[in-house]
């Protein structure tokens, strides 16, 4: 069997993954690479599935799973299988999905063809079009995501992200959006609306308790304008990935939502800085993606 391998060229434990994987996979082609610039996934997954890998392996974050899936997407064998190996600063989409816990693991997976073919919403903005995997949002976190790009993260990833949030709560005012979800209208005027596939983002935060990866369905979470204190309140149950009643945040379900605003609106995909709205989000794809052998999605 062939393997291609994304190792993120800026962690320093790319060596020790490289050695653990060859001696792992030793019975296997191996094709490892590693990026040398920002969006190089992207464009190493592409090449390696076109190369008709068997699998696709990327180490790395959120941001990095966001480009090898866009690499597999954007080949001409979007079927090929993608395993993850979480080794990022925020890892958030795994805690939706269950993936293997060990190379031996993923390495098993693999031969038993233990693959999962979850939702792939698209976006579209700005003439561009891009899938994701975990949370694409706008507003007060598209804000922080922008911060998040420039800091150097000295409080680490969870209490930085905590501090830009609440740094921009001070300074950032609710906006009116308008919004269609499956042919349905509808307007608020919020601090932070969600689109979510999975069920965590922010480096542990909770936002959307009741997203599966295969139902087809987003999940859309409006937040209305929350003072510093109303947010600090609810942290520690959004940390446990529970659904919030409070008359500031509604929930919706759906398969298509457009999303315009009165001024442009800073977008964040998954834990990235990617422009501002309007924005068309659908699932129209699906990708397959490596799980552990013991358990369901």
């Amino acid at each position: 069997m062939k393997l291609g391998v994304i190792l993120h060229g800026a962690k320093n434990n790319r060596h020790a993954q490289r050695k653990e994987i060859e001696a792992v996979f030793s019975e296997w082609s191996l094709d490892i690479r590693v990026t040398e610039y920002d969006k190089h996934a992207e464009k190493i997954a592409r090449e390696l599935c076109n190369d008709t890998c068997d699998a696709v392996l990327v180490c790395g974050g959120d941001g990095s799973l966001n480009q090898a899936a866009n690499g597999v997407f954007s080949s001409n064998n979007p079927n090929t299988p993608l395993a993850i190996w979480p080794s990022g600063t925020g890892n958030d989409f795994v805690k939706t999905l269950e993936v293997p816990q060990s190379f031996q693991d993923l390495k098993t997976s693999i031969e038993q063809s233990n693959f999962k073919a979850i939702d792939l919403p698209c976006m579209e903005w700005d003439g561009r079009k891009r899938v994701y995997l975990n949370v694409t949002d706008l507003g007060l976190g598209g804000c922080v995501a922008y911060d998040m790009m420039r800091s150097k993260r000295r409080l680490g990833a969870f209490l930085t992200y905590q501090w830009l949030i609440v740094k921009n709560l001070v300074r950032f005012k609710k906006r009116s959006i308008h919004f269609n979800l499956d042919g349905k209208n509808y307007d608020a005027r919020a601090m932070n609306f969600v689109v979510a596939n999975a069920r965590y983002f922010g480096s542990g935060l909770g936002i959307s308790p009741e997203s599966q990866l295969t139902d087809g369905l987003l999940e859309v979470i409006v937040i209305g304008d929350l003072n510093i204190f109303e947010y600090l309140y609810f942290v520690p149950k959004v940390r446990k990935c529970k659904k919030l009643s409070y008359h500031k945040i509604q929930y919706y379900s759906t398969k298509k939502i457009s999303i315009e605003t009165e001024v442009p609106m800073p977008i964040d995909m998954d834990g990235e800085f990617v422009g501002f709205s309007p924005l068309i989000i659908s699932i129209q794809h699906s990708l397959n993606v490596v799980v552990r052998n013991d358990r369901e999605v």
